[in-house]
C-alpha cells in the first residue's frame, strides 16, 4: 500500500471511533458525579446551578439544586435504564 492509502486509513478509522471515545469519556465522567468535557451546554437553571448537556446520542444533567440533588444523571438511547450508572 501507498502511504497516502494508509493515512486516509488511518484518518477514517480515527473520524469513526471518536464518538465512541467521546461517549465513553463523558460516560465515565457521569458515573463518577463530574460534568462532561464533551458535551455541549444546553440549558442552565437557576436553581443552583442545574445544567443539561447534550452530546451526541445522549443528555447529561449536573444537579447542582441549593437544598437538593447534587449529583450527575446520564441518558442515552443506547444503555437501557437498568445499566446506567450502575442503578
Amino acid at each position: 500500500m501507498k502511504p497516502k492509502h494508509i493515512i486516509i486509513i488511518f484518518l477514517v478509522i480515527a473520524l469513526l471511533s471518536m464518538p465512541f471515545i467521546t461517549f465513553g469519556i463523558d460516560y465515565f465522567l457521569a458515573c463518577h458525579n463530574k460534568p462532561p468535557i464533551f458535551a455541549i451546554l444546553a440549558k442552565r437553571y437557576k436553581d443552583g446551578g442545574t445544567s443539561i448537556y447534550k452530546g451526541f446520542g445522549y443528555e447529561i444533567i449536573d444537579y447542582n439544586q441549593i437544598d437538593g440533588r447534587q449529583d450527575v444523571v446520564f441518558s442515552s438511547k443506547y444503555i437501557t435504564k437498568d445499566e446506567q450508572l450502575g442503578n
